[in-house]
């Protein structure tokens, strides 16, 4: 008797699902989030972060380039990321949605900081 195949469930690349997490607590702030992840990312400048924030209210803006907690990033990246604050501009590696919304405050925006006691 031969088995049915078996079905596999496919699941996010732990970057995307990540990737998906910031963007998801991004917006819930009031930020316009803009993707510069594939398929365009052929057309774009090499390093180049994964996303843009920007939140018109409060005036501020951010690029991110999401990496897993062991993810590298690649020269290309950390250098896109020094001119960009070379240039006065924010950019950070975030490793996880606090590590965006550390940056967020550092940055000045309202954002609670809650202790869990």
């Amino acid at each position: 008797m031969t088995r049915p195949p078996v079905m596999r469930v496919r699941r996010a690349a732990p970057e995307k699902r990540l990737q998906h997490q910031i963007r998801r607590a991004l917006e819930m702030l009031g930020f316009d989030v803009t993707s510069t992840s594939q398929p365009q990312r052929a057309m774009m400048t090499a390093g180049i972060p994964d996303l843009y924030a920007r939140h018109p209210r409060w005036k501020l803006r951010l690029w991110i380039e999401v990496k897993t907690p062991r993810g590298r990033v690649r020269p290309a990246q950390a250098a896109w990321i020094e001119a960009e604050r070379a240039a006065g501009g924010h950019a950070i590696v975030a490793r996880s949605v606090g590590d965006v919304l550390d940056a967020l405050r550092e940055l000045g925006a309202p954002i609670e900081t809650h202790t869990g006691r």
